[in-house]
């Protein structure tokens, strides 16, 4: 598959993550249990000009930042694949946080305006329990159901092992690990919302009673729905590993299925939260213990996973420490992949600079970095074909491939180069392998001439 077909593919699976974001926020905006942008409204203010100017700008605002990032992404296309790919992983985690301020700045002029005019409903400021709605029992599925997609991992894992060979055997372990950790996961996340604070929008324990079996009846639907999908998809990827363009094309079947499937599911608990609190007069309102209307932030509640306010998903109880390392870990983690994104995209562009100086060869590329005595190199070879080769560590992208890696014929190996542009320079050290390139496949054979001279035998060359 050519470059081109990469890039809008690419395009094609993260585009769509801008639209569900906008899609997701903009929703907030309609009344759900009387919540309108995390702001707890009574039904009176709901109708004020003013509240409804700042939902149109909060809107507007949304699909015009969007917008904004579409065209980003489509700006970034004119670069080199792998720059492309790097790039629009960092643009992604920015364009994802974007809408979000424009949900903040709404939501603090929606409470500053709830504040100055004195808006206040029945149940204001304390955590309300309907006991009547929670002693219902709950309808839960059974554990057993999400085995299924366990079993399913069996699968791969037994063909590696049949086949004898090494490859095969790591590829399938591989899947039916993957396979069994999500099985395994779904199974294990469906109970926390068993386990939840039952929804209570207002005095009627049977509307409360209805929004509480919708959010956990969905719940329980996504998450299985998600382990059978990720399982059918992990079997077939498998299967078809050898292909590339079935790999893709299932790739982008599997995703647009998963997402579209649970959009479906979310917004059929918004749109019954929305259509069961209509008119509802006596109402909760919790905005106090919900910064921003997006966290939960109560020390007295012993959970650390908590049910959103609106919706079906959960949230982590950032007024308990755990919560606060959660989120901690989880905002480190995001702004590390953007720094390495943003770093290694750099690095494609970044000068190769290789020569001999003291009887020493050096090599630098980015955060590669060799130093190789002249008189400690046990073999040398220009290479015109890159032997089969697995990523350990580092880089693995189609006009970059850097860091540790597997190599056939050789042992603890460090690569540098662009694997469609060779020949490449192998150096052998009774400690280390490296194989590496230049810019260019003129600069690269200069070099290998030039260490020829350097040294007093005779290498292998493999034209």
């Amino acid at each position: 598959m050519g470059e081109a077909a990469v890039v809008i593919f690419w395009f094609v699976i993260m585009f769509p993550c801008l639209i569900l974001i906008a899609v997701l926020l903009t929703n907030e905006a309609r009344p759900k249990k009387n919540i309108v942008l995390g702001v707890t409204l009574p039904l009176l203010a709901q109708g004020d000009g003013r509240v409804r100017d700042i939902v149109r700008r909060f809107k507007r605002n949304v699909w015009l930042s969007t917008g904004v990032m579409a065209l980003l992404f489509a700006a970034l296309a004119f670069l080199s694949l792998g720059e492309f790919i790097m790039w629009s992983i960092a643009l992604l985690i920015v364009a994802v946080f974007v809408p979000y301020v424009f949900y903040v700045r709404a939501n603090r002029k929606l409470a500053a305006l709830k504040k100055a005019e004195g808006w206040r409903v029945p149940y204001t400021g304390a955590v309300v329990v309907d006991l009547k709605a929670a002693a219902e029992p709950a309808q839960a599925l059974k554990r057993r159901a999400f085995l299924p997609p366990v079993l399913i991992a069996l699968v791969p894992l037994a063909a590696a092992l049949l086949s004898g060979d090494g490859a095969e055997h790591r590829g399938g372990l591989a899947m039916s690990a993957t396979m069994v950790f999500i099985g395994l996961l779904c199974m294990f996340l469906y109970p926390l919302i068993l386990r939840q604070r039952g929804d209570v929008a207002g005095p009627d324990s049977g509307k409360n009673a209805a929004l509480t079996r919708v959010r956990r009846y969905n719940w329980g639907k996504m998450l299985l729905a998600t382990s059978y999908l990720t399982a059918i998809f992990m079997l077939a990827f498998w299967l078809l590993q050898d292909s590339a363009l079935w790999t893709l094309v299932l790739t982008a079947v599997y995703m647009f299925a998963l997402i579209g499937f649970c959009l479906s599911t979310e917004f059929t608990v918004r749109r019954t939260q929305e259509r069961l609190t209509a008119g509802e007069s006596g109402y909760v309102d919790e905005d106090d213990l919900w910064i921003w209307g997006m966290f939960y932030n109560n020390p007295n509640d012993r959970h650390l996973f908590i049910n959103d306010r609106t919706g079906s998903g959960m949230g982590v109880n950032v007024g308990r420490t755990s919560g606060k390392v959660f989120m901690a870990l989880t905002a480190a983690l995001l702004l590390g992949l953007m720094v390495l994104s943003i770093a290694v995209s750099l690095g494609f562009s970044a000068p190769v600079e290789a020569g001999i100086e003291g009887g020493t060869l050096y090599f630098e590329h980015g955060m590669e970095k060799y130093e190789i005595p002249l008189d400690g190199i046990t073999s040398l070879e220009l290479l015109y074909d890159l032997p089969s080769a697995r990523r350990v560590a580092g880089t693995g992208l189609p006009n970059l491939a850097e860091g540790r890696f597997n190599v056939e014929g050789y042992e603890n190996t460090r690569i540098s180069l662009n694997p469609n542009e060779p020949p490449y320079i192998a150096v052998v050290t009774p400690d280390m392998s490296r194989i590496f390139a230049l810019d260019t496949p003129e600069e690269t054979e200069a070099l290998y001439e030039k260490i020829l001279e350097a040294i007093a035998w005779t290498p292998t060359s493999e034209p």
